[in-house]
């Protein structure tokens, strides 16, 4: 069974993609800017910086899977339309930043940003200095070009996912060092895993399996807490935790997604019990208590967190939707520039802290301030106007990814 893809871009999706960019744009503006006093709460809530990347995975995943595309051409046009135009004019800024600070990059390590050839991971291609975010663009690329084969072989979903597990536990039992060539193409095949969770979502909710929005935000929580136990180092790009985290936004996002596409068709519906909750949470804890590094503020409150959602989930629900209504047009307006936010943010921290022209607390601001306004050039003005002077650059009926 298939449900046409809404034509309209799904404000609860969009408030997600807000969330993970601002978690982002706050990680690298609070965590990376020279002399920012620090606080111990503050700096447990900036390190969530990769659960975000994380999360844009799923969405990505899901968004794109969502979309109904008239075959492999219209979808890799479409791809490298929303994609290519944003990224290289930054790559572009970027270089003329640090050019401008005195630090130009070599012509290979340039040319393989421009490639998509770049990790976090292998030093030679490591991304632009200003432009580390970009490693994650280089792994989208990746997935896409690997959901062309799934769209010709549907089926291919389950292997996929259960290959990228088992690349992921493969880095608990091999000791790859951080500069080991091999382990550079292993960690984009690990994340894969998170954007085939999205796709998975697409594929339950068109089967007409739903979840409820109180289960998949309790889920939420325990992935939250799940995500601050590490189970080896660097606890950073620890591999289970962060499949934890994208298994609990997934969670969330399908009772979003179900919600609106799955509607009449739904056949079943996943309720967890309170006593199931209770058992989940009780060895959710468990586990952040007994191995987490986290700081003890950020332990408490995911304690105090997973401990409301586990006995009043529908009553949170309610209670955050009704705090966040005044908040979702602003956050549907970030959601959509989201990408060139992600993109834009991190080479205007770069050049604050290069050429110090202000404190720490004004170069926050100004650098806050600058990045929303270009990345709304960007994703607002520039990338429709690319789109329209390309052949078949327009999507019909088609969620925003």
């Amino acid at each position: 069974m298939t449900t046409p893809a809404p034509s309209h871009r799904l404000a609860s999706v969009e408030m997600l993609r807000a969330a993970c960019a601002l978690q982002v744009l706050f990680t690298h503006l609070y965590g990376e800017t020279l002399d920012m006093p620090q606080n111990s709460l503050l700096v447990s809530v900036a390190s969530f910086s990769l659960e975000a990347v994380a999360g844009f995975f799923v969405l990505s995943g899901c968004v794109i899977s969502l979309q109904n595309y008239t075959g492999a051409v219209s979808y890799i046009r479409s791809r490298l339309v929303r994609i290519l135009p944003i990224y290289y004019v930054m790559l572009l800024v970027s270089v003329a930043l640090m050019a401008l600070c005195g630090v130009l990059p070599s012509l290979g390590r340039f040319f393989g940003n421009a490639l998509f050839v770049q990790t976090l991971f292998w030093d030679p291609l490591f991304p632009v200095r200003f432009y580390v975010p970009s490693w994650s663009l280089a792994y989208e690329i990746y997935y896409y070009a690997a959901f062309i084969v799934m769209m010709m072989m549907p089926r291919l979903l389950v292997p996929l996912f259960v290959a990228s597990v088992a690349v992921g536990l493969s880095l608990y039992v091999i000791p790859w060092g951080p500069s080991d060539k091999l382990s550079a193409v292993l960690h984009p095949l690990a994340y894969f895993s998170f954007w085939l969770v999205g796709v998975g979502i697409t594929r339950l909710c068109r089967a007409g399996h739903a979840i409820s929005l109180a289960t998949g935000a309790y889920l939420f929580v325990i992935g939250i807490c799940i995500g601050r136990v590490p189970f080896a180092e660097p606890a950073k790009y620890d591999f289970l935790r962060l499949l934890g985290f994208s298994l609990g936004f997934g969670f969330l996002l399908w009772a979003f997604v179900s919600q609106t596409i799955a509607g009449a068709a739904t056949r079943r519906t996943l309720v967890l019990s309170l006593v199931a909750r209770c058992v989940i949470s009780a060895v959710a804890l468990a586990i952040l208590w007994k191995v987490s590094t986290a700081h003890l503020s950020m332990k408490l409150i995911t304690t105090m967190a997973v401990a409301v959602f586990t006995f009043g989930p529908a009553m949170m629900v309610r209670g955050v939707t009704w705090a966040l209504r005044p908040l979702q047009p602003f956050l549907v307006y970030v959601g959509g520039l989201s990408y060139a936010l992600y993109l834009v943010h991190y080479p205007l921290v770069q050049t604050f802290n290069a050429l110090g022209l202000f404190g720490p607390i004004v170069s926050v601001a100004v650098a806050g301030v600058l990045s929303f306004a270009l990345a709304h050039f960007l994703d607002y003005m520039f990338q429709p106007w690319v789109r329209a002077r390309i052949p078949g650059g327009r999507r019909r009926g088609t969620v925003q990814a």
